[in-house]
């Protein structure tokens, strides 16, 4: 079976390492996956465009916003976003509800810039945008996402569409949904993981969906998801017809 044509399947986190960059190319090979999204702030980013470069078959890749790992591309002006050692503080970022004081919005602002313009410097196709750890959703966030997507004419991935038993949350993402797809950059209609999606009896194959997975081997050359431990086999089960 081939990926169903409306559906969107996104390798996360390729130039986080070697291993999880050798995993989506072997994903694409596969036939696993048809997208995919570049940390350009980490250390194998130029191993992950080294390879990008060699294998045309990795295609529709996006940035994948990072303020949760690693460290900064700019002299970040927001110290207290960031650890002694001028790594991101993700106990800080990951957390940021509130809005953003007009200094660290800038320096927020400043960076994500930076690290989509890393990867149109090596002359990376970039045509979306999304965020480690889902924080282009948060309060601080979504509106720095939603401006540097239209900056750069890129798409920008929605929050998880569906509920998860909060009523409040349900109805924050949806919030920001609607900022994202009236500005007319959303990546697709829904966004859900993988067992949200193969879970639904009535999962939605005519409009674009977005599923995203972690691809990396293990110890055993096995390939993993490295975040959702069951998550890549379930699609490459689904994906072969099995």
């Amino acid at each position: 079976m081939l990926i169903p044509k409306n559906i969107i399947v996104n390798a996360d986190d390729i130039g986080l390492s070697q291993s999880v960059n050798r995993a989506i190319l072997y994903s694409y090979q596969q036939g696993y996956i048809n997208s995919t999204s570049l940390l350009t702030n980490m250390d194998d980013f130029d191993d992950a465009v080294k390879i990008i470069r060699k294998h045309p078959e990795i295609i529709n890749i996006g940035v994948h916003g990072n303020f949760a790992e690693g460290k900064p591309l700019t002299d970040f002006a927001a110290q207290q976003f960031l650890t002694a050692d001028g790594s991101w503080n993700v106990t800080k970022t990951a957390k940021l509800l509130q809005l953003l004081d007009t200094r660290s919005k800038a320096a927020f602002k400043n960076e994500l810039n930076a690290q989509i313009e890393k990867a149109l410097a090596v002359n990376v196709n970039i045509s979306h945008l999304d965020s480690h750890l889902h924080l282009h959703t948060l309060p601080a966030f979504y509106a720095l996402y939603i401006e540097a997507a239209k900056k750069y004419d890129l798409k920008l991935r929605l929050a998880q569409t569906y509920s998860e038993g909060s009523y409040i949350k349900f109805a924050y993402r949806k919030y920001i949904n609607n900022k994202i797809k009236s500005a007319g950059i959303a990546h697709s209609v829904f966004f859900e993981t993988v067992d949200k999606f193969l879970g639904n009896p009535d999962r939605q194959m005519d409009r674009p969906v977005e599923i995203m997975v972690h691809p990396d081997f293990n110890d055993d050359g096995k390939l993993i998801d490295h975040v959702d431990s069951t998550s890549m086999s379930k699609w490459m089960t689904f994906v072969k017809g099995k």
